[in-house]
Formats: structure tokens, sequence, C-alpha cells
């Protein structure tokens, strides 16, 4: 066997250096994990979230797939998803507040079609269709006209005898 260098054993005891940007014994601080995050929402690749926080890319790999379970950091992906989650739910109700906004214009067009097609001063100005259309604009806002697609069925032997 060869011969063991007493230098190299008494290295291996000297307490290590801390490297600047990490933590605790090398571990990836939590503000460099919560930067990797934010760039990976903002619709960033891993790859690029990865050198723009200044992580190589299996350690960052390994934080968006599995987190750090000894240190109580979740996987990314899964914090990614909720956050899609609440962003999508903020977006629904913005949408429904607009919906609301354009129901209310298009109910009042109608009270003004309507008042226009019975006055004389407004004869052949407004049609009929006009209305006919606010209507049908009005219903599907409301959510009450949906598409109709036949279903297309093949009849049995015992149905055409039957």
């Amino acid at each position: 066997m060869g011969q063991t260098n007493l230098n190299s054993l008494a290295n291996l005891r000297l307490p290590k250096d801390k490297k600047e940007g990490h933590g605790y014994r090398y571990a990836v601080p939590r503000e460099k994990i919560d930067e990797l995050f934010s760039y990976i929402a903002s619709g960033m690749g891993i790859k690029a979230a990865a050198k723009e926080s200044g992580m190589s890319f299996p350690t960052a790999s390994k934080y968006f797939k599995q987190g750090d379970a000894s240190r109580g950091i979740k996987p990314l992906k899964i914090r990614l998803a909720v956050f899609q989650e609440r962003i999508s739910e903020k977006m629904n109700v913005l949408l429904e507040e607009q919906i609301q906004e354009r129901l209310l214009t298009v109910r009042n067009l109608i009270k003004k079609t309507e008042t226009e097609l019975t006055s004389e001063e407004y004869e052949g100005k407004v049609s009929i269709r006009d209305l006919e259309r606010l209507i049908k604009l009005e219903a599907f806002l409301c959510g009450g006209v949906t598409v109709k697609e036949h279903e297309k069925k093949m009849l049995t032997a015992d149905e055409i005898n039957g």
C-alpha cells in the first residue's frame, strides 16, 4: 500500500473557508432559491434562470424538482403551480368584472334601441334586426347561449325495424 501524506490529513482537519454567496456547509441560501424561482416564474427556462441567479444547472434542477426537505424548501415546480393557480384565479375575477360591465352596456343599448323602435323620430334608423342581435349578445354574455352540436347517431337494426 502507498504511504499517506500526513500534511494532507492535517489539511482535512482544518475548518473550511466559507464560500462567498453560499450558506452553511455550502448550502445555497434561500435568497438565491427565491431569485431562481422569480426567474422561472417570469417565464425563463431552468438553464437560463440558473445562469442568471449564479447557480449551476444541476443544482437549479435539483431545487426545481426535489427542493430540500431537510431545510424545509419545497420543490419549485410545486411553488410554480400554486403561483400560476393564484394568478389564474385573479384573472378569472377580472374577466368576470369585465363581462358584467359589458353586460350592463348591452342592456342599456337594448333599452335605447327599444325606445328608438317605438319612436317616430328614429323611424328607419334602427331595425328589429339590431335589437335581435343585442338580445343575442346579452344572452351570450349571461352564459345562456352555447353552440349546439348535433350528435350523429347510427341507428341499430332494432331501431330501424322497431
